[in-house]
């Protein structure tokens, strides 16, 4: 039976540890080593002997220090230690109970070489027979359904028996319990048959005891955040059967809300009145700040920002922000500018929905047409409202009320037929009143760089209509990330999405020069039109070029593979594909083709680039660099000492996905 790779992980290195540092394998391991002749300079080669059902990626796992020597001429021989040596043989012992072989046994022998300053060094190991759990009794449990406590064991019949099993289960079993009030006591104990059999029988008694309640709540080191704000955010209270996965999402809660530095909960128990008590130790945060950084990326070459806040207004825990923004692409050219001051209640209406309302100003400018320079500014004001549903679930709705004025300027090469329409046909100021909701399922194990988990998001989005306006269309988008990891270490990262939108009414009015811009594509405004393209979806294109215009469907599907070379470097591998067409009627089967097979010059044929990349995981994310590569036409190859080249790089930070 397989094991899940978080519960295979931690209990191979919970094993190694524990049969390195407890008293029965690593002393037979010791004593097999023989007398060890005085340290020798350095280690010349290593060599193993017996190795049949393990290999050298479960030996890594063991973190041996006993190293090869390197092949590079100019790095120094790792050293000869006999420390080295004897911690070496009992983390291979521990290695091999972990995987059943509980007669495995190490022979270390250290052999000299023609140099008199080097040696080799030889692991002899017997590995024995695999032992197997044939039964996993449980005695003793009641008030929790058998299956329950089954469901979270490791040690299952039909695995490899590993001794540090016993441990881990023991804590399992107490950890559910301590979810229904209940302190119990769990003896573990195994047998095998015979000394030399290969069946092994585990146990598990367990001694309930009474149901526990909370009882006294104290909170200690409240100085400036008034008591009653971290009280709120408990989700036990006295009476209540004690439960410590709220209790852990209690101290959760109460970091979220940014007041507290530092939660420490001591739980002091009664067992002659059945209570637990919770002392609750806070230290507070300061309540102001002021952030700014500097950054880049492939639509904003150069990009600064700043932020001021302060997270206790009124000492009611009301947030306050004033941030701001400016960018510049990679020719110098001014892209961006946003200003805007928000104010938050994480507590409206006296339930933990958090309630913001804000002001922005912002100013785009876009020079992704060769034809003429847009310039837009808008200004208005908007409301959030946002809630937590479980661990897992989120729900968001924004309205934007914002008030725009654009311009376009053409360039010195742009024909007269694009002044006459620049001139005539777009629409200079307009107001968009906008409503969004957000639905979204969040299980990753990290939101910067995650490995294992799921994200699906569900967005639907309203313009105009019964909110007024100009600017009246609907649009819908739907998006599922999967994340699986393997145990090498590898992990496979996979993402679809897709979005349809469209005007509403039949108001005749453009947002874009009518130069081959689809009709009902140029009644939608272009900031909120599909575009492709960029580090976060088709890599190797430039950001938001696929296609120039926008359209109103959308199509978006990555996988890539990302592998672990050494300490916080790695590479990934990936396959991007994706389109964006003006309507979706204009959709069809061949536009999708097959990855590898050039696609008609002006289909709306789907974009494929494939690659590689290399990625150093910080602490803010991955940094990374992307080779694409792509057989489409209108694929932007890059340039190298002046020559064109098949594939293209981009620099980012953060993940794809």
């Amino acid at each position: 039976m397989r094991l899940r790779p978080a519960r295979a992980l931690f209990a191979l290195v919970f094993g190694v540890a524990i049969s390195a540092l407890a008293g029965g394998a690593p002393s037979r391991a010791e004593a097999q080593t023989g007398e060890l002749p005085e340290e020798l300079r350095s280690i010349a080669e290593v060599r193993w002997t017996g190795l049949d059902k393990l290999g050298g990626r479960q030996l890594k796992a063991a973190n041996l220090k006993t190293r090869r020597p390197s092949r590079l001429p100019w790095r120094d021989r790792p050293t000869l230690r006999r420390d080295y040596l004897v911690a070496d043989s009992a983390a291979i012992l521990g290695l091999y109970r972990h995987y059943g072989f509980l007669d495995a046994a190490v022979r270390v022998r250290v052999e000299p070489m023609t140099d008199p300053r080097s040696a080799r060094v030889v692991f002899d190991v017997k590995e024995g027979p695999r032992s197997r759990i044939v039964r996993v009794d449980l005695q003793g449990v009641h008030v929790v359904s058998e299956s329950d406590v089954r469901r979270g064991l490791l040690a299952r019949p039909g695995s490899p028996f590993d001794p540090s099993f016993l441990h881990l289960d023991t804590l399992k079993i107490r950890t559910l319990y301590r979810s229904r009030g209940y302190f119990v006591n769990v003896a573990s104990a195994y047998r095998r048959g015979t000394p030399e059999s290969t069946a092994v029988a585990v146990r598990y008694d367990v001694v309930e005891g009474p149901q526990h309640r909370v009882g006294k709540i104290e909170y200690f080191g409240a100085k400036h955040v008034r008591e009653e704000l971290g009280r709120r955010e408990l989700l036990l209270a006295p009476g209540d059967v004690y439960d410590e996965d709220r209790l852990n999402r209690s101290i959760e809660r109460m970091y979220q809300t940014s007041l507290f530095r530092q939660v420490q909960v001591s739980t002091p128990i009664d067992t002659a009145g059945a209570r637990v008590d919770l002392q609750l130790r806070v230290s507070e945060r300061k309540p102001r700040w002021i952030d700014g950084g500097v950054g880049s990326g492939s639509a904003d070459r150069f990009r600064i920002a700043g932020q001021w806040g302060h997270g206790n207004l009124d000492t009611r825990a009301l947030r306050g922000v004033v941030d701001g923004e400016l960018a510049w692409d990679g020719r110098g050219r001014f892209t961006k500018s946003a200003t805007g001051a928000t104010l938050s209640e994480p507590w409206l209406f006296g339930v933990r929905l958090l309630g913001q309302a804000g002001l922005f100003y912002r100013q785009f400018d876009d020079w992704a047409d060769s034809r003429f320079h847009q310039r837009t500014f808008a200004r208005g004001f908007n409301f959030l409202l946002y809630r937590e549903v479980g661990r897992m679930g989120r729900v968001t709705l924004v309205q934007e009320n914002a008030f725009v004025s654009q311009s376009y300027e053409a360039l010195s090469d742009t024909a007269n037929a694009v002044l006459d329409s620049l001139a005539g046909a777009v629409v200079p100021r307009y107001r968009s009143n906008t409503a969004r909701l957000t639905l979204e399922r969040d299980t990753r194990n990290d939101r910067v760089a995650p490995t294992r988990g799921s994200y699906q998001s569900i967005a639907g989005e309203v313009a105009g209509g019964p909110l007024k306006g100009q600017s009246s269309y609907r649009k819908s988008v739907v998006t599922s990330t999967w994340y699986t990891p393997y145990r090498n270490g590898w992990s496979l990262a996979a993402r679809a999405s897709s979005g349809l939108m469209g005007p509403m009414g039949d108001a005749p009015t453009n947002f874009s020069p009518d130069l081959g811009v689809d009709s009902l594509v140029a009644r939608v405004p272009r900031e909120s039109r599909f575009f492709l393209g960029g580090v976060n979806s088709i890599r190797g294109y430039g950001e938001n070029t696929v296609p120039s215009d926008g359209g109103l469907a959308m199509v978006l599907a990555n996988v890539e593979l990302r592998v672990p070379v050494a300490g916080p470097f790695g590479l990934e591998f990936f396959l991007d594909a994706g389109n964006v067409w003006a309507r979706p009627e204009y959709i069809r089967a061949k536009d999708f083709g097959l990855p590898g097979r050039v696609p008609a010059v002006g289909t709306n044929g789907v974009r494929y680039t494939y690659g590689v990349g290399a990625r150093v995981l910080l602490p803010f994310g991955p940094l990374r660099v992307d080779l694409a590569w792509s057989e489409h036409p209108d694929f932007p190859h890059a340039s190298l000492f002046g020559r064109r080249v098949p594939f293209t790089y981009q620099f980012a930070i953060g993940p794809t996905f």
